[in-house]
This record gives structure tokens, sequence and C-alpha cells, in this order.
């Protein structure tokens, strides 16, 4: 199906900017997993024992002990631009945070750390050019989570808001910043249905890469009922043979 890819803002690149943010911030390298995965004082081994694949177990609980330990620098960093009030490194830091709770599948706690950022965005003098930039990271943010959930109608919606920003944000560089406030032409978006199924077809193999085959198996069947509904039997057969490399 890539010789059929429509260029758009989808909802592959909310996915992409969160993982490229985390892979900025999460000391997730694969040398550093190998090593905490071999020393088994590290690890609760004694659950292992009861999974099918212990040697991808231990690789998992190795990766989620970063993050843990990451969760504790990052709660120390959110403190100390608290206390030096640089807002808008207390709300980066938060949505990193938020981040790295999705990794881990705790969509509660990031869904309450995304929701203190996203007031304290809103509730803050920044500029707003500022916040036409931290606004979309909060919003890939989330639909990240809605994507691991399966609530794609939500997911598309927040691509469309994101696209609207970056729309409004490109057309002030002509006119001066002040217009990045300018409140959007009510031009109700057409939802194209290949272009949806483009997108979360992307954010399969993506949640994929993750390591979330069962969110990503869930995430390409919802784009080849898409597909089939508008007869792509091109993108059909692509979609079909990447769930068929899927854990069933």
């Amino acid at each position: 199906m890539s010789k059929y890819h429509i260029t758009i803002f989808s909802i592959a690149s909310i996915i992409t900017g969160s993982l490229f943010l985390t892979s900025q911030i999460l000391p997730s390298s694969s040398n550093k997993v190998e090593a905490e995965a071999k020393n088994p004082s590290n690890l609760a081994l004694t659950t292992n024992s009861q999974l099918k694949n212990p040697a991808i177990s231990v690789n998992s609980l190795a990766q989620k002990n970063q993050w843990r330990e990451q969760l504790a620098t990052l709660d120390q960093n959110l403190k100390r631009y608290q206390k030096n009030g640089d807002i808008e490194q207390e709300i980066r830091t938060l949505n990193t945070i938020v981040i790295t709770y999705t990794e881990l599948s705790e969509y509660s706690k990031a869904l309450e750390y995304l929701q203190l950022a996203q007031t304290k965005l809103k509730q803050s003098n920044l500029s707003a050019e500022k916040k036409s930039f931290i606004e979309p990271e909060l919003l890939m943010a989330l639909g990240t989570i809605y994507a691991d959930q399966g609530n794609y109608s939500q997911v598309l919606e927040i691509t469309r808001k994101i696209a609207e920003i970056q729309n409004i944000r490109i057309g002030s560089l002509g006119s001066g910043i002040a217009d990045v406030e300018r409140t959007p032409e009510k031009k109700p978006a057409q939802p194209d249905l290949r272009k949806d199924a483009y997108s979360l077809y992307l954010i399969a193999t993506i949640q994929q890469r993750r390591g979330k085959n069962r969110e990503a198996l869930r995430t390409a069947e919802e784009a080849l009922k898409m597909l089939r509904t508008v007869q792509d039997k091109e993108g059909e057969k692509e979609v079909t043979k990447f769930i068929n490399t899927l854990p069933q």
C-alpha cells in the first residue's frame, strides 16, 4: 500500500512524535535492556517462569524498569521547574510523564498528568506562538492513548484538530505571529475513509514496533474494515499480510 499513500497530517505523525520524544528522554537503548535482562537480580523472574516466552518477558521488564526509574527523574525535574517558575518546561515535563505512563500502559495515570498539563497551558501567560507549538504536543500524547485504547473516532478527530492548528500557524508566517490567535474558519472536515484507513494502518505498524502487538492487531483490523468498505484491494492485501505477521 506504500505506493498509494497520500501525504496527510495523520495520527501516525502523532505516535511518531510521541515516540521521538520518548526515545530522546528515556534511556531505552538495546544494549542497556540486554544488560539488565542478563541480570536476574534486577527483575522479578519468578513471574517470568510462568510465561511462555521468558526471554521476551525479561527484556520487557527491563524496559519497564528503565521507565520507572525515568519517572523518578522526571518527578525531580518537575519539582525544580515548579520551584523556578519555568512554566514551559513544567508543561513539557508533564507531557513526557504522560508519554512514559502511556508506554507502561497506565492510561489513567497518563490522562491524569495530561489533564494537568492542559490546564496549566491554558492558564499560563505563554505567548500564542509558544502555545501553538505545545498544544499539538499534548494532543499527540492524547492521540497515542486513544489509539492504544482503540478509540479511533477520537484519534481521527484529534488528527484533524492538530492539522487545523498547524495550518493556522503556517498561515501566520506571512501575516504576523499575532495571527496564530485567529479563530479558524468553520469548515467542517470531510472524512476520507481511505485516508483514515491509511492512517490507522501506519499507527498499527508503529504500535507493532513499540511492542504493543495486541493494539497493533486491533488497529490493523479496523483499517482493513475501512479498506474493504472503499474496495481498496491493494490496501487490503498489504494490511492482511501485516496482520498475518502479528501474534494472534
